[in-house]
């Protein structure tokens, strides 16, 4: 099926340098300021609930992260999020690691009970353990429940391939007509639906499963390309911006990997020239190398 991409996007995050505010996890908290500036963006990361309204009435999108939950994670999120909502800004929303603990799960619903979110990013185990706890369903995957989780990794039974495919796309379709959200499922091929459309990404390699903080750079470029739409975007422009940071993030691992082979580099190479090529990226090479696939 034929469609029409805005490719200049990439220029448009550029020119018009979005404010992000993240609240997001420990580990990742500098690769995900680091990928925002480096696609174009301005990153401020601000997580005591006693600024976070202030700080978002400042932005011009809000990236929230359960990676690291701790005490005060859910008010400054509840507070963020309602700022944002007030203010018709993204809400963009990566349930890390949810299932692995009671906590950690009770945390994400009762923000989705008070925010409504923009896109919704997470691996497949992520997104199923998400669906069932919203609807009471699992959906795709035979129905059946999800495998026990890898930490913040999808199952192996979760893992998005061409067997598994079909199924994963009814999850994400559903979470996406449960929440309202554009849902991102992220594995060795991209889902990213409405819950009415489906776009797979086909872009990536495999060193992107083995640094730490992937997916929580994805929420960032997706952030900054979604912040960089304007004021009151349709859903189609936002599965459009989404799938796009999806793919262009692709693009730049391919890019990257193939960077640190030329240097005998290891995952530390690979890192940095994953940033490098963020920051290098051009409308012309995005253009041309992006894999997306309506279905």
């Amino acid at each position: 099926m034929s469609f029409k991409m805005n490719h200049s996007l990439t220029g448009l995050v550029r020119e018009k340098r979005p404010v992000i505010h993240c609240i997001t996890n420990y580990v990742t908290a500098g690769d995900v300021a680091n990928i925002i500036l480096a696609c174009g963006g301005s990153p401020i990361m601000a997580d005591q609930p006693e600024e976070v309204s202030e700080i978002t009435a400042l932005s011009d999108c809000l990236l929230l992260n359960i990676g690291t939950p701790k005490e005060t994670t859910k008010s400054a999120m509840i507070k963020a999020g309602l700022e944002a909502n007030r203010r018709n800004l993204p809400v963009i929303f990566d349930p890390v690691g949810i299932g692995a603990s009671r906590y950690r799960t009770e945390a994400a619903l009762s923000l989705l009970k008070e925010v409504k979110i923009t896109v919704i990013r997470g691996n497949a185990s992520e997104l199923r353990v998400l669906l069932k706890e919203l609807t009471g369903q699992y959906a795709g995957n035979g129905s059946g429940p999800v495998s026990p989780s890898r930490g913040v990794d999808a199952s192996f039974t979760d893992e998005i391939r061409e067997d598994t495919l079909e199924s994963l796309k009814e999850t994400a379709r559903a979470l996406s007509a449960a929440t309202g959200a554009v849902t991102v499922m992220t594995g060795a091929t991209d889902i990213v639906s409405t819950g009415k459309e489906d776009w797979l990404i086909r872009n990536g390699c495999s060193q992107m499963s083995r640094i730490t903080g992937s997916g929580c750079m994805l929420d960032g470029i997706i952030a900054a390309y979604t912040a960089a739409i304007g004021p009151t975007p349709s859903q189609n422009d936002i599965l459009k911006a989404a799938a796009l940071a999806t793919a262009a993030a692709g693009l730049c691992g391919e890019r990257a990997a193939k960077q640190a082979v030329q240097i005998s580099g290891g995952t530390g190479n690979f890192r940095c020239c994953f940033l490098d090529e963020v920051s290098l990226l051009e409308e012309s090479t995005l253009k041309g190398g992006i894999k997306i696939e309506i279905s």
